[in-house]
């Protein structure tokens, strides 16, 4: 029995690193939000106290301050996100030439520096919101989430055989969830008494526990995970080959080349549909506080206890739920990803008709099978591009990510400010679900030949062969 217990923590590898990673990412989003929000305050109100900016003072003032607080969380994010898009170019090659250890190092070490900084600004308020854009610098220049999760989810890719890797996969995509329920929950724990008087308020406290925790998971990364035993890399490691153009071209190569039995349109196709499912984190992460809070009059803990209890649900069904139909009813990936599409358009309509509180509390049992079409879409890419592509593929869906982030995050928070129909996001982004469920159709009736398995090798003058074997229709779902 000891044995057998062992032999599967043995498996256990990268999937604590996303787990903490994201914990503490979310402990940071929901943490910046609320201190954002509080500088906000003191910038309109200008109180003797900071003590003053209490919950029920905001209460009072809450277009003035949701308008101050949304457009800087904006621009915060616009920093972070740019100069994400433009290192997450580095990260895949990265991780394909040199192995995953690398760029799962660099953006712990950013988290560290990031922390630092906030905690700083968050001990001194009077200091200018506009200090935070240091911090996004930093956390978007090393990588930030593209470089833990397309490294991650490569070192999966390549330790797991095709016909588990879906189940792996759905194991790593639930750390996401779980971490981000864990951290959405003890930053509201943390955050629910604030003491300003305090030596350290709960806010630095909470980014001190944050670089804390990515030292520790630094730690694990350098004495737990093995690099590649194979690295890519030719030549000597020199800054100008680190820093080379050439990693760019090799991203963007990766995605856009032509492929055989037109391969690269569908791969094309599900970078689309993972655009769309993308804007729904969008939405929920940064306009979700700030609408209950004007509609409803939420606190802050009130949101985050749904928040967290919303991020479990979906959690518990990638973790459990999914597996479990995978296993003993080897349900296609097709139908996974129709259940959560469909539980994505039901919750986002839902939320952002929401005039009750039950209402809302709803939305956490609709959007139980909401995450099921990201970790089917990133298993079906793995499955068509060849092996020394997984990490820039795994990259560049993360880098796509964060240009959702970006210019959903910019647009979205634009319209929620100016039009008086505040879920009117979310509705919109119910239907723009719609998208992913129509090239999940084209993607069914074309399925044989849509997923083949593939091996590129680069010529030396620069051009790619491939050598394609097709799957059975049952590999190239599950």
């Amino acid at each position: 029995m000891n044995g057998y217990i062992m032999s599967k923590l043995r498996l256990v590898t990268v999937e604590p690193v996303l787990f903490l990673y994201m914990m503490i990412i979310y402990l940071e989003i929901n943490a910046l939000q609320e201190v954002i929000f509080v500088k906000s305050c003191i910038k309109l109100n200008h109180p003797e106290n900071i003590s003053d900016c209490s919950y029920a003072l905001k209460q009072n003032m809450t277009l003035a301050v949701t308008q101050e607080a949304t457009n800087w969380s904006k621009y915060n994010n616009m920093v972070l996100f740019f100069f994400t898009f433009i290192s997450s170019f580095y990260v895949g090659s990265w991780s394909d030439r040199l192995g995953r250890k690398l760029p799962m190092l660099v953006p712990l070490i950013g988290t560290c520096i990031a922390s630092t900084i906030n905690a700083l600004l968050s001990y001194f308020f009077d200091a200018h919101l506009a200090y935070f854009f240091i911090s996004s610098f930093f956390s978007g220049i090393t990588f930030g989430t593209v470089g833990i999760v397309s490294s991650t989810y490569g070192y999966i890719s390549d330790y797991t055989h095709e016909q588990s890797r879906t189940k792996r996969i759905v194991i790593l995509e639930s750390m996401i969830f779980s971490g981000a329920m864990v951290g959405t929950y003890v930053s509201g724990a943390i955050l629910s008494h604030v003491r300003y008087d305090a030596v350290l308020n709960n806010f630095v406290q909470l980014f001190m526990f944050e670089g804390a925790v990515s030292a520790i998971i630094a730690v694990y990364v350098v004495f737990r995970i093995p690099n590649s035993d194979d690295p890519k890399w030719q030549g000597p490691l020199t800054f100008s080959g680190l820093f080379s153009l050439k990693h760019v071209v090799d991203s963007l190569r990766t995605v856009f080349r032509a492929r055989e039995m037109g391969k690269r349109k569908k791969v094309l196709l599900m970078l689309v549909a993972l655009f769309a499912c993308n804007l729904g984190t969008v939405v929920q992460t940064y306009l979700g506080y700030y609408y209950v809070k004007t509609q409803l009059g939420w606190s802050f803990a009130n949101y985050t206890n749904f928040y967290s209890v919303q991020l479990g649900v979906e959690g518990f069904a990638l973790l459990i739920f999914l597996p479990f139909l995978l296993h003993f009813f080897h349900v296609s990936d097709y139908i996974v990803i129709a259940l959560g599409l469909i539980s994505r358009i039901s919750s986002f309509a839902v939320f952002g008709l929401s005039t009750k509180d039950y209402m809302v509390w709803s939305c956490a049992a609709i959007c139980i099978f909401s995450e099921f079409p990201v970790p089917a879409f990133r298993s079906m890419l793995s499955k068509t591009v060849g092996p020394d592509e997984k990490g820039r593929i795994f990259a560049f869906t993360t880098v796509l990510m964060n240009i959702c982030f970006l210019l959903g995050s910019f647009v979205l928070m634009t319209l929620f400010n100016l039009l008086d129909f505040r879920g009117f996001c979310f509705v919109m982004v119910a239907a723009i679900q719609g998208i992913s469920l129509l090239i999940l159709v084209y993607l069914y009736f074309t399925r044989k030949t849509s997923i083949t398995n593939s091996e590129t090798t680069e010529n030396d003058d620069g051009s790619v062969s491939e050598i394609t074997s097709p799957l059975t229709d049952s590999d190239s779902i599950s």
